[in-house]
């Protein structure tokens, strides 16, 4: 459940099974940005003015103002985030996998706009086989069969 394991290049952030995760995503800038959730439908329970907003960027006029959800949010796996604003969004880590959250421009995904979700790792380990062939291939290149794919143990 260690994170360090996935090394410093992934962005990875080890979610525990059934865990509820609550994200707030500024957009300082003057460009709208198409965040997406890969392996899950997320709530939108607030969003509004961003206050890490960069120097020299004109703000909206109208500001907007903060909406929270009522009680049944809505839910979606994408959400733009309009300029010099942010989004707070929920979900319940119930999906085991290894999940991408990116903005879906390419160009700001590739700059480092993305992280990685390791969703419940410890019932991924238990309940997910790969081909015994895939064992075979690896043992006779001296890849390890255990641990992460770099053969981190964690």
């Amino acid at each position: 459940m260690d994170p360090q394991v996935y090394g410093p290049q992934s962005n990875a952030h080890v979610l525990r099974y059934n865990e509820v995760i609550e994200l707030v995503i500024h957009n300082p800038s003057n460009l709208p940005h198409p965040f997406h959730l890969h392996g899950h439908a997320f709530q939108i329970t607030e969003y509004g003015l961003s206050d890490k907003n960069v120097p020299g960027f004109p703000l909206p006029d109208p500001l907007p103002q903060t909406l929270y959800a009522q009680a049944a949010p809505i839910k979606r796996d994408t959400m733009v985030i309009p300029p010099n604003q942010y989004i707070k969004l929920r979900f319940k880590a119930n999906n085991p996998g290894v999940w991408f959250f990116h903005c879906h421009l390419d160009v700001h995904a590739a700059l480092g706009m993305a992280q990685i979700f390791v969703e419940a790792p410890d019932i991924l380990q238990r309940t997910q086989n790969a081909p015994s062939k895939m064992y075979e291939f690896c043992i006779k290149q001296g890849i390890p069969i255990s641990g992460n794919a770099a053969g981190n143990r964690g």
